[in-house]
């Protein structure tokens, strides 16, 4: 199987650009000159960056922009992805769901280690509020945790798209004695690897097997054989996870987060990102509001509005640099960050921050965007919703870049911390947790900045666009490093 972007009206074959531009436009066809705008782009690679700032923009130009943005534009995304016979890719997956035909075996492995506690210092916390790169509500989210009992964790079962990813929580929920189901590509020394996490937690790891690659009975499977059979395609066996993720909430009671985790280069970044969004949406109209938590890890580069008190932070600190900073930053050309302030219709102050990065590409932004408006849609039906803003880390897909590994290693020097993968994916997983247990009443920017861990990215002083540059050449060393 595999996935097409379509024009509803012909069914012809569109690329992403195309897509890309429908669908923003339609999210923003209440202001006829940014759709117009938005359509009428003839270098869609070079200013999508500024297009898509612009949406941001305007989803809080009223108190309902958001919600109608959202569901102009991701009922417009969901009519153009199709399967590759030309089938409504979220008909066939809300097919799958109701067809109580699973052609998946789940396979238990229940750990037999102590479970870990879910922790991390005040300390630190506290010193990545003091350094700029996360936002103060996380001190708190992290400190209730303190009275939430281990066993408290089983209370939901944690489906996770993509869930053997690096930047994945899934590892750390078997630790401390959760229970997972984990959708991933059938890769024998990644299932090897999630098969001895969960024997050696305290947690449950639900294992998917197709059906048709069982030849014996399951019992006498030993790991190596289950490593070599287990796994789940995003792209390819979409069909089945749906139909498997239905069993797993008939038989299964308890409340289910849906993690959305799939990350791929280019294009097909939206293609996993559709069939998440796909099962997502399904599972949100098939099962009650108390019984689905939708989680994502969003990304801090992408656009976004926040309270206006972040542009009045960065214009204070940038003005209170030292003599020696100053000097520097005129060497290097480090500009001033100056969000863009604007007031929504009823007067509310708010600031544009765009710290994209034109190396993701518009496949990513678009991608993300998606995640975001559901998110948007979720809290407006008051639903819990975890949209976790997660640090930029150094993973080894981020390492592998000569570019960014010169990047991250001069970021520092200009306020911005990318964090080592473990601790960017134990905040992130502490806060969802925390999410969890203390769902809070939402605002559409509380979505995504009050619990916040940007890297510094939201409250750098510099400009973007020269932070990403001066801490480029400032880290030059990295181009030749290996790590």
């Amino acid at each position: 199987m595999s996935l097409r972007f379509i024009d509803p009206a012909t069914g012809s074959t569109t690329g992403s650009t195309d897509l890309g531009k429908a669908v923003l436009s339609k999210a923003t066809a209440e202001n006829a000159e940014l759709s117009q705008r938005i359509l009428e782009e003839s270098n869609w690679r070079k200013n999508y960056q500024n297009l898509f700032a612009q949406v941001a923009k305007a989803e809080f130009q009223t108190k309902n922009s958001a919600l109608a943005i959202a569901t102009k534009g991701l009922a417009e995304f969901e009519s153009r992805i199709a399967t590759d016979s030309g089938e409504n890719l979220l008909e066939v997956i809300k097919t799958a769901w109701r067809n109580n035909k699973s052609a998946v075996v789940t396979i238990k492995i229940v750990g037999k280690g102590q479970a870990r506690r879910w922790d991390m210092a005040q300390l630190e916390l506290k010193q990545m509020v003091a350094n700029h790169s996360a936002e103060p509500a996380i001190v708190s989210a992290v400190e209730d945790l303190q009275n939430l009992k281990p066993e408290q964790i089983k209370n939901d079962l944690f489906i996770a798209l993509a869930g053997g990813a690096e930047y994945s929580p899934t590892r750390l929920w078997l630790d401390w004695g959760g229970d997972v189901a984990i959708v991933a590509r059938a890769r024998k020394e990644l299932w090897k690897e999630l098969i001895e996490r969960a024997r050696a937690g305290a947690g449950t790891l639900y294992v998917p097997v197709l059906a048709s690659k069982i030849e014996k009975p399951i019992a006498a499977l030993s790991d190596d054989e289950l490593a070599t059979m287990a796994g789940l395609d995003l792209i390819e066996d979409y069909e089945a996870i749906a139909s498997w993720i239905a069993e797993l909430a008939r038989t299964d009671p308890r409340r289910i987060v849906l993690g959305s985790c799939a990350y791929a280069p280019g294009a097909k970044h939206i293609e996993v990102q559709a069939v998440q969004h796909c099962i997502a949406r399904t599972i949100t109209e098939a099962l009650p509001k108390s019984r689905v938590v939708l989680s994502w890890l969003a990304t801090p580069t992408d656009s976004h509005v926040v309270p206006v008190e972040f542009a009045d932070d960065i214009a204070t600190r940038h003005s209170q640099r030292s003599f020696f900073t100053k000097l520097r930053d005129l060497l290097f050309g480090a500009r001033e960050h100056k969000p863009e302030r604007f007031k929504s219709s009823e007067g509310v102050d708010y600031a544009l921050i765009d710290p994209t990065s034109s190396m993701q590409g518009s496949s990513y932004a678009l991608a993300k965007r998606t995640q975001r408006w559901m998110a948007y849609q979720q809290v407006a039906s008051d639903r819990v919703v975890s949209y976790q803003v997660a640090p930029p880390a150094t993973t080894d897909s981020v390492l592998s870049h000569r570019i960014l590994r010169a990047t991250y290693r001069g970021a520092p020097h200009f306020g911005l911390f990318p964090y080592e993968t473990e601790k960017a994916v134990r905040i992130s997983a502490l806060l969802l947790l925390a999410k969890l247990q203390n769902p809070g009443k939402q605002l559409n920017f509380d979505v995504y900045s009050e619990l916040a861990v940007h890297g510094g990215l939201w409250r750098s002083i510099y400009n973007p666009a020269d932070l990403w540059r001066v801490a480029t050449i400032r880290g030059f060393g990295g181009y030749f490093s290996k790590h």
